[in-house]
């Protein structure tokens, strides 16, 4: 245990003396446990709460080191925080400057819910908020975030040495920065630390699995069984985390090449006898903050900013720098590339139109994102950098939807303006994506390369306006666990192209003789000229090479001929065709609607021309997919994560039962739900389904309630946060059934009771249908939504639902009728 301090000389921090300030030593009488790694490893030196070190986290220079991934975890169990009366909680950190943009946590204890934090208290440095935090959340296991209380302040993630303690006690959560107070929020609602979890316990981990660890240095962490008052905290902080000779960097291995030439990192020591002598290998300059080249630092001092620059003078640096002062040595692998050959721009002319500022992906500070994400290098994992130094890792390597690396384009993006964009990508066991977001349409390109090198390649439009534009490479709703990227560009194209909206589309009478989409040019040489097959004419037939707008092009059917042909636009040698395919009677040929003697408020129930809805859909042929539509001239087609929009804006009435029902073909789990239709409740309703690559008909029950004003009605498919990767879809019905077809509930929801802490309930049904049952407790929080086909005749269903001593309701709707039945455990 560190029982003697280094005295930091703070005079005039905060614009202070710190002479005047009151300081009080906590000692060790409430001391439970103190991790300090002086020995070089995770033991506890105060209990017997020893550590075990997870990924790649290490031990090096008497601090637990996750700069390139991992963390600890400690025995939660045996810790029992929930026992304390009262809890301080202590950390002595050093970030690695800029790396931790997404929620991460420097501590936490609690459970996990599925992938949800529960029953837990927190201290976070840098959050995605752009905050640091101490907070406590016990008692809701459904949105816990929702019902936190906690102290914010500034973001801590500045690869600076920095002081940290929270308090958690009868006035609620305190929050100490650097020996200053923040301030404290009472505890409200179930909050009680009697209530926190005591299955996980980490350090630099999320109890949220979809977070990402902390990157940096823990010097030291405390915990006391009593609330610290600002006297005791204020002494923590003056006299410091170190005991013995330490000396720290915030960087444990360093790489360059010609785009990457300089990088800063700080260096930090403590109970020196003698300065620290530098010494760096050829083709490498150490400066510090004035541009003085560096031999020496001065012992014992706190985040000395140095830089490290390659010169260039030699090819390949491959050595170490080393930190000296008596028997503490510090040692930083590193090494330069050589990225003049392998990487080249796509327009080496003007460099300086590639809008991402590190095209070598070599920081995270250049980017935003959530979840899993790290920089690898040539020192650590040289066979995942494609070329130069280094490229970043997306994904944890164990489960999908995990992380997203983001570009900033947001405001560099102009209105209808064509981008080409080019990666190199290595996916490992299955699919990630390269998505654009906020353009004129979404756009989702899925990569799979099966663990190679392969280049991605592709340009975007935007439209006439540019709404919150992002750009992103991430496993969410795909198949792989961990990929790499390196070499991203992004430019206004310089080549030659003419692009438009849809790719094809089908001349139907019954929607209407006149069809429109757009098209978008760039770099041409030559005007556009535009010729259609017979049957169809198009206005204009002319665009000028030198429009750079967005062109709306208006294709007319004569209403008779049977059309099967291309809408062909050329300019130079830029070829672009529209398919086009007239369908007067073929798709209702072998489309029997579900009623007759009712209005469908599909406009377009055989998907001939549906485009509504966001990511990756299409319309797509018969003639040229003969096996993915299930009759007439065309369907819709999801590819990776997309959705299709029927809008019902106006079509609904209110309190009344409606039923839809479509041809499907999906390959994983797919839903259809409609959405805004009750104001009593924000829950979708909704209904999945997965064919495993056979046509089946999907048919969903609704029933609305009191609209939301001003807000639109929509029935969709989709595969939102499911695990479909396609789906076609066809003949899409939408009725309004009317209450004749409703059968009572209230005397079919025969009994609720409980069994082994879940719920069971037993129910007739006169008819097989679908059942949703809704646990609320008595503050109105839905607790779990459970669905099931239920059978004629007597059913049972166990509930999802985990409850703990209360009253509760339960809701069973069927076919758009409800009954509730109190349960109290």
């Amino acid at each position: 245990m560190k029982k003697t301090y280094l005295f930091l000389c703070l005079s005039f921090v905060f614009g202070v003396s710190v002479k005047t300030l009151a300081q009080t030593d906590p000692g060790t009488a409430n001391l439970t446990h103190q991790w300090t790694f002086d020995d070089g490893t995770a033991k506890d030196n105060v209990g017997t709460a020893d550590g075990t070190l997870q990924g790649n986290a290490t031990i090096t220079s008497k601090a637990l080191n996750t700069i390139n991934g991992g963390y600890l975890s400690l025995p939660a169990a045996a810790i029992g925080i929930n026992s304390y009366t009262a809890i301080t909680a202590e950390a002595w950190f050093t970030s690695a400057s800029g790396a931790n943009t997404g929620y991460t946590m420097l501590s936490y204890f609690g459970n996990t819910t599925g992938t949800t934090g529960t029953e837990y208290v927190t201290m976070s440095a840098a959050r995605g908020d752009g905050f640091s935090r101490a907070a406590i959340s016990t008692g809701n296991e459904t949105s816990p975030w929702a019902t936190e209380n906690g102290v914010n302040s500034a973001k801590y993630d500045d690869g600076l040495l920095h002081h940290m303690v929270s308090v958690y006690d009868t006035n609620g959560v305190t929050f100490y920065i650097d020996g200053a107070l923040i301030g404290t929020t009472p505890f409200t609602g179930t909050n009680a630390i009697t209530s926190i979890g005591t299955q996980f316990a980490y350090l630099c981990k999320s109890g949220y699995t979809g977070d990402p660890t902390w990157k940096g240095n823990i010097h030291k962490y405390s915990l006391y069984n009593t609330a610290l008052t600002a006297d005791n905290v204020l002494f923590l902080f003056q006299h410091g985390a170190e005991a013995q000779p330490v000396i720290t960097s915030t960087v444990s291995s360093l790489v360059f090449d010609s785009s990457y030439p300089a990088q800063v990192f700080n260096v930090t020591s403590a109970n020196l006898g003698s300065d620290i002598t530098v010494t760096v290998p050829a083709g490498l300059l150490i400066m510090d903050a004035s541009g003085n080249t560096v031999t020496t630092i001065k012992a014992n001092t706190q985040n000395v900013a140095l830089t490290v620059v390659y010169d260039g003078s030699v090819l390949l640096v491959d050595g170490a720098i080393t930190l000296t002062s008596g028997t503490s040595v510090v040692t930083i692998p590193v090494k330069s590339a050589d990225d003049t050959s392998c990487f080249v721009p796509l327009y080496t002319e003007d460099i300086s139109t590639d809008l991402n500022s590190d095209p070598g992906c070599n920081t995270l500070s250049a980017y935003a994102g959530w979840g899993t994400k790290t920089v690898v290098t040539t020192i650590t994992d040289p066979a995942d950098v494609f070329c130069g130094a280094s490229s970043i890792e997306v994904g944890d390597g164990v489960s999908t939807g995990t992380g997203s690396l983001d570009m900033p384009i947001s405001t560099l993006l102009l209105p209808n303006t064509i981008y080409r964009v080019k990666a190199m990508v290595k996916t490992v066991d299955g699919s990630f994506q390269i998505g654009v977001s906020g353009t004129n349409p979404d756009l989702i390109v899925p990569i799979n390369t099966n663990n190679a090198w392969q280049a991605v390649d592709f340009t975007f439009t935007t439209g006439a306006t540019v709404s919150a534009p992002n750009m992103y490479f991430n496993n969410w709703s795909c198949t792989g666990k961990s990929a790499f990227i390196d070499n991203w560009e992004i430019y206004v194209a310089k080549n030659p192209i003419v692009k438009t909206s849809v790719k094809s589309y089908v001349a139907d009478n019954k929607l209407g003789k006149t069809y429109k989409f757009t098209s978008l040019a760039a770099n041409l040489k030559n005007n556009i000229t535009i010729t259609a097959p017979a049957g169809i004419t198009v206005s204009p037939t002319t665009i000028s090479k030198d429009s750079i707008t967005q062109q709306t092009i208006t294709a007319t059917y004569d209403g008779t001929t049977a059309v099967d042909g291309n809408i062909v636009l050329t300019s130079d040698t830029v070829v672009v065709k529209v398919a086009v395919i007239s369908d007067n009677n073929s798709s209702s040929a072998c489309f029997t609607p579900l009623y007759t003697d009712k209005t469908n408020l599909i406009p377009d129930p055989t998907m001939n021309n549906t485009t509504a809805g966001w990511g990756s859909h299409d319309i797509i042929l018969a003639k040229d997919n003969p096996d993915s539509v299930f009759c007439g001239v065309s369907c819709g087609r999801i590819i990776t994560s997309g959705d299709f929009d029927m809008v019902v804006t106006g079509l609904l009435a209110q309190n009344t039962e409606y039923t839809a029902k479509a041809m499907v073909l999906t390959l994983g789990t797919f839903q259809m739900g409609v959405n805004n239709v009750d104001s009593t409740t924000t829950v979708q309703q909704i209904d999945s389904i997965n064919t495993q690559g056979t046509w089946q008909a999907l048919t969903f029950h609704f029933t609305t309630g009191g609209f939301k004003v001003g807000i639109a009605q929509a029935l969709y498919f989709n595969n939102y946060q499911l695990n479909g990767k396609r789906a076609f879809i066809d003949n899409w019905e939408l009725y309004e059934a009317g209450p004749a077809a409703l059968p009572s509930v209230s005397k079919q929801f025969t009994n609720i009771y409980v069994r082994d802490g879940k719920i069971i309930a037993t129910f007739e049904l006169e008819n097989a249908s679908m059942v949703q049952f809704d646990v609320y407790n008595t503050k109105g929080m839905l607790i779990s939504i459970d669905k099931v086909q239920g059978e004629a005749g007597s059913n049972s269903k166990v509930l999802s639902a985990s409850l703990k001593t209360g009253v509760y309701l339960v809701k069973m709707t069927q076919k758009g009728q409800s009954s509730i039945k109190k349960l109290v455990l």
